[in-house]
């Protein structure tokens, strides 16, 4: 099996709010020059044949995950063990990898007379322990599949008897909807994708949403937003998000897979395409998929998070988020959320 190494990565500036996800809420730093070494296992082959990025892992985003997970959990875990699984399981959500191995070190451990101490964590993919493979998730319908042969294809069959609707298979693609291989563009596009979870096991399904969003062939997730808490003038308050993602479907094929998601967790889940930019020799392209997103600042926000300097529809999101008229009802909830920073 073909790997990648990642080396010295190190902790990033911690700007979260007060931590709470381990065990204590000191204002100072458990543990101090945090680095770490990861490495995956993947398979390569399509990757080298073609070089393709989106058929192999993105360096930035990996090491951005590790750099976030270390910096939080320096402030929030009691034990730097705890810290080493938190960063496998980030790295894990990329379904292109099969395993990872964290060496994490930690300098100057308090009340020890020693250099440092070094944790090794080994995972699988399909272990008890990956994010979004809680009991909640694997019921939801959109963990995906590790083992995704040729044969998958035969999943996506057209089924005109369901009346335009799609069921989405264990992958997340819809199984009335051709294969997006078939229906994908030449180059990757960027697209904007907005998350809503409820109450109950909503950022379950949201983890488990990333992680099927990902494992799509020609998808690759690039960013992953805080999530933010959304509060409800009538009915339940709810939980947002964003996801930016690479991607080689087209506006309709990308909107068909979030509208089978959307249709097995009408209650606790909600995905929108809201927009979708590519470059071309003529120039920059955009496709707004979601109008009404311009004046929400549930998704604004969590947008401006991960790309400040974005525009929609040629207004700045600076812009737009001043004017939406919920701003005053959305706030930040939490930064490592994806790793399960609200357990």
């Amino acid at each position: 099996m073909d790997s990648i190494r990642l080396t010295g990565i190190r902790a990033a500036a911690w700007q979260g709010g007060s931590p709470s996800a381990c065990s204590g809420d000191d204002d100072v730093p458990r543990w101090r020059d945090l680095r770490a070494d990861v490495t995956v296992t993947l398979d390569l082959r399509e990757a080298i044949a073609g070089d393709d990025i989106t058929q192999t892992v993105d360096y930035a985003q990996l090491t951005d995950r590790v750099r976030q997970v270390m910096a939080a959990g320096a402030y929030e875990c009691a034990l730097v063990e705890t810290i080493a699984g938190r960063i496998a399981q980030a790295v894990l959500l990329s379904h292109r990898v099969n395993s990872v191995d964290v060496v994490l070190h930690a300098g100057h451990p308090h009340g020890a007379d020693i250099d440092e101490i070094v944790v090794n964590v080994h995972r699988m993919a399909d272990d008890d322990s990956r994010v979004g493979a809680t009991p909640a998730a694997q019921t939801s319908g959109l963990v995906p599949r590790q083992d995704r042969s040729e044969s998958d294809g035969d999943a996506y069959a057209d089924n005109p008897s369901d009346g335009g609707r799609h069921s989405a298979s264990k992958s997340g693609v819809p199984s009335g909807h051709a294969n997006p291989t078939q229906v994908s563009v030449q180059q990757p596009s960027h697209a904007v994708i907005a998350m809503r979870g409820g109450s109950g096991d909503g950022e379950h399904l949201m983890r488990a949403a990333v992680v099927a969003l990902d494992s799509v062939p020609g998808n690759q997730v690039t960013g992953i937003s805080p999530l933010y808490h959304v509060s409800a003038i009538d009915g339940p308050d709810s939980m947002s998000a964003v996801v930016l993602v690479d991607t080689r479907l087209d506006l309709a094929a990308l909107s068909h897979l979030l509208a089978s998601i959307n249709d097995k967790h009408r209650d606790t889940l909600a995905l929108h395409a809201v927009t979708m930019r590519s470059d071309a020799e003529d120039g920059r392209h955009e496709q707004v998929g979601w109008q009404e997103a311009k004046t929400m600042a549930s998704i604004l926000a969590p947008w401006m998070d991960i790309e400040p300097d974005a525009r929609f529809d040629g207004d700045p999101l600076s812009y737009l988020l001043a004017l939406a008229p919920d701003a005053t009802r959305v706030g930040l909830l939490s930064d490592s959320w994806i790793v399960g920073g609200l357990q």
